[in-house]
This record gives C-alpha cells, structure tokens and sequence, in this order.
C-alpha cells in the first residue's frame, strides 16, 4: 500500500492531535500509513515540515475559501463560531494548541505554521465582523472569541464539560451583538 501525500498528512494531524508535537514521531507516523521510516522521510525531511502542511490543511477545511455569503454579518459569525467549537468539542482538542504548546525557536518552521494558523483564523472571524463593526473592534472580538473557544476546548478535553463550550459560543455571540447595538452596522 502507497500513502498519498493527503493522507500521510491527515495522519500526522491525527497523531499530533493525540500526542502533540513533541509526544508524535516519524515512527508514529509511518506505522499509521503503512509505510517504512525511510519512505516517509523520502516525502518530509523532518517532523516539523508536517506542521505547515497539518495546519494548512486544517486552516482549508476550518475557513473555506471563495464561500459567498450574503446574509447578514452576524449570522455569518454566528455559523462560523459555532461550527469552529463543534469540530474542537467534538475532537476534544485543537491540533494548533497541541503544536503550540510543542512548538518553540529550535522549530521555527513549526512555530511560524502556528502563528500563521491563529492569525488566519483571526483574520476570517475579524473579516466577518468588520461587515458590521470598526476593525479595532472586529480585530478585538475575533481574538476574544478564539480565546474564549480553544478555552472552552481544554475544559472539554480535560473535564468533559461540553457545557462550557456552550458558554463559550455563546457569550462570543453576545459580544458582538452588543458591539454591533453600541455601533450603528456600516452594511448587512
């Protein structure tokens, strides 16, 4: 059996998810593709070039691309938050964290792919909400609303309290209907 490259990637996302980055190795990897430690570094030098690809993927499925959406901003953002804390409650975990918290200046490659993903996913939560809000604003609650999900995402990982996560959607959703009620919409 030969691995597609989509495949041996899907895979690390699995592992890393499940062990994070410093817990993963190549090993790992190869034993969940079918594949020897040797074929695998033939396609990726090292563990820490599966994390720029891990995250992009990720990011493709997270935020999809060239998705025309005409409804009103805020039910837009309401979607998005709410499909975003689905995938991590359901997962119990966020593969960025884990490489987050993996990560550091001996992985720079990594540790950019990382930052690269949160900024995204910022930017697609701000983007939406400067539909209707000033971008200071919109910049402000995108970042509060990760905060309060990837929060709510350990509470489920490690207590299994899904009722948080609840919270969490929720209270990014009453956010930004109170910043769009102190601030008259620029369009709907």
């Amino acid at each position: 059996m030969k691995a597609t490259r989509e495949e041996i990637i899907s895979a690390a996302r699995d592992l890393f998810r499940d062990k994070g980055y410093s817990g993963a190795s190549m090993q790992d990897l190869a034993d969940r593709v079918g594949l020897r430690k040797a074929s695998l570094y033939m396609r990726f030098p090292n563990k820490e070039s599966l994390v720029p690809e891990v995250l992009a993927l990720t990011l493709r499925e997270t935020v999809p691309e060239g998705v025309p959406d005409d409804r009103p901003w805020l039910d837009i953002y309401a979607d998005k938050i709410r499909g975003m804390a689905v995938n991590l409650a359901d997962r119990k975990r966020c593969v960025g964290l884990h490489l987050a918290y993996g990560v550091d200046d001996n992985t720079p490659v990594a540790k950019e792919a990382v930052k690269a993903f949160f900024l995204a996913l910022r930017g697609d939560l701000a983007a939406i909400l400067e539909r209707g809000l000033a971008s200071d604003t919109a910049a402000r609650l995108a970042t509060d609303a990760l905060v309060k999900i990837e929060g709510a995402t350990l509470m489920t990982a490690v207590f299994d309290d899904r009722e948080a996560m609840k919270r969490a959607i929720e209270a990014a959703l009453q956010d930004a209907q109170a910043a769009a009620m102190t601030r008259p919409t620029r369009q709907e």
